[in-house]
């Protein structure tokens, strides 16, 4: 398992570079930079220059990605230009709420999804197939922001069985905590939940025609041993490596999820450093969300190696 993290790393560090210099060259490209951003619009040429100069924006490009890649490795995210306050604080604040509600709907997505896809592989070209196949497609066409909305006025608004917006602090107590997390999480692993019971299906339904599985048959085993101890653990391959590709999307919805719960993650901060022309913000966030997506895939790429020594080649 050695060699496997050691190859993992090599291929997955360059990614992560590449993805650092996609951030610092896009912020660079949009009009207005961080100096008009803070002289505002009635400055004159020469405040502008003067404050670029301060904050060493006249520098070459090259020294200006080396000098902030370098304070992002030693964990010096910058200053927010809005209020001078560490970026840092503010992620090391938010990105636990965002890491949970992730998990969160990556949990109930597997939940739903897994037995989901294993029941539409095993009632193949039958009623209940057609029924799965179309409930996973309504999920998937569903936009998550307008399934949020719906949420709220039916679930929260009318029904009252949940708060609308906020997340309630462990501090008021677990349940309560729980309950302002519920939606948001069901809203978000929605779409995962359908991709995730699309590829278990497509698994299963190709493990299920393996030459073992008909010599398992041949032999009588029980038809719960066939399909959970010899066909899923073949098709789980598939599943977890889907899981990284559907963890990424799922930090990338969390941002509008969380705009329309009023939950102050992540998504929020990056929002508000967008809106806000707070570059510094956005930059910092961008690449941690990188970071945290690469990380997962590195995850994703170990589990799936102790699932499948072959994979290890």
């Amino acid at each position: 398992m050695r060699g496997v993290l050691l190859r993992r790393l090599a291929a997955l560090l360059p990614t992560l570079l590449l993805g650092s210099v996609l951030i610092f060259g896009l912020v660079q490209v949009i009009p207005g930079g961080a100096a008009e951003a803070v002289a505002g619009p009635d400055a004159s040429p020469e405040m502008i220059a003067d404050l670029q100069h301060q904050m060493g924006l006249d520098r070459p490009l090259p020294v200006q990605y080396g000098e902030w890649l370098w304070n992002m490795a030693r964990g010096d995210f910058g200053h927010s230009l809005l209020d001078g306050r560490p970026i840092g604080d503010d992620i090391a604040q938010r990105l636990p709420l965002t890491i949970e509600l992730t998990v969160a709907a990556l949990a109930i997505a597997l939940l739903v999804g897994v037995p989901l896809g294993v029941i539409s592989a095993i009632r193949r070209r039958t009623a209940v197939d057609s029924a799965v196949t179309g409930l996973s497609g309504f999920g998937l066409a569903l936009p998550e922001f307008w399934l949020a909305m719906l949420a709220v006025d039916l679930f929260a608004l009318k029904l009252a069985w949940v708060p609308a917006i906020g997340v309630a602090p462990l501090e008021d107590g677990f349940w309560a905590h729980v309950d302002s997390m519920i939606l948001p999480a069901l809203t978000l692993a929605s779409g995962a939940a359908a991709v995730i019971t699309r590829f278990t299906r497509s698994g299963m339904i190709e493990a299920l025609g393996s030459p073992y599985i008909r010599t398992a048959r041949a032999l009588g085993l029980p038809p719960l041993q066939l399909f959970c101890r010899f066909a899923l653990k073949n098709a789980l391959v598939t599943v977890v490596t889907v899981v990284g590709i559907v963890a990424g999307g799922l930090f990338g919805g969390a941002v509008l999820v969380e705009q329309v719960f009023v939950i102050p993650g992540l998504g929020a901060l990056l929002v508000s450093g967008v809106l806000q022309k707070d570059y510094p913000t956005v930059q910092s966030v961008a690449l941690v969300l990188t970071a945290t997506v690469v990380a997962i895939n590195l995850a994703v790429d170990l589990l799936c190696a102790a699932i499948d020594p072959r994979t290890r080649r």
